[in-house]
């Protein structure tokens, strides 16, 4: 197991330069006011103590490359299971049936809803735009199927937007 080094940037990180704070894994990933940062767990300390560090501090590439190749692997999957989505809904057009009956998406899959960028109403039927945390590329849900795995981001999401409909239609 290889483990990497961090570098101290701050004056309270240079009081404490004598201590060597060691990369045990990488966790995640963002870009954070342009920057690339990872999100780090560091050997011997609780999950309590994981931060998000700025990636050129970190010296610890083989562990970033790995994380890396798994996150490209998970998007790889990704991009061919929406593939094969689109396959199913071509088939579900010429058998007139509704499409949603068949599709999959990422929750059936285990990925992880991070934040609802917008809602779409086409015919009648909302589907809200939602970043998954391990994957690039936001993806389309119907808000139904959305509801019924996170329901309380749902709610919080229209509960934003009609606030923000109610400002616009008192001024």
């Amino acid at each position: 197991m290889e483990f990497g080094i961090w570098t101290p940037t701050s004056l309270s990180d240079i009081e404490e330069e004598d201590m060597e704070y060691i990369v045990e894994k990488i966790l995640d990933r963002r870009i954070h006011l342009g920057e690339l940062e990872y999100f780090v767990k560091w050997q011997n300390f609780p999950d309590e103590d994981n931060t998000w560090e700025l990636s050129k501090f970190l010296d610890c590439h083989s562990l970033i490359a790995q994380f890396e190749s798994q996150r490209a692997k998970k998007n790889l999957k990704r991009q061919a299971e929406i593939k094969i989505n689109e396959i199913y809904v071509d088939k579900a057009k010429k058998l007139k049936i509704e499409p949603s009956l068949i599709m999959d998406n990422a929750f059936d899959y285990g990925h992880i809803a991070e934040k609802i960028l917008y809602a779409i109403n086409s015919n009648g039927k909302i589907s809200l735009l939602i970043q998954f945390k391990d994957l690039d590329q936001p993806e389309l849900i119907a808000s139904d199927m959305a509801y019924s795995h996170i329901p309380m981001m749902v709610i919080k999401f229209y509960e934003e937007h009609l606030k923000l409909l109610h400002a616009f239609s008192t001024i």
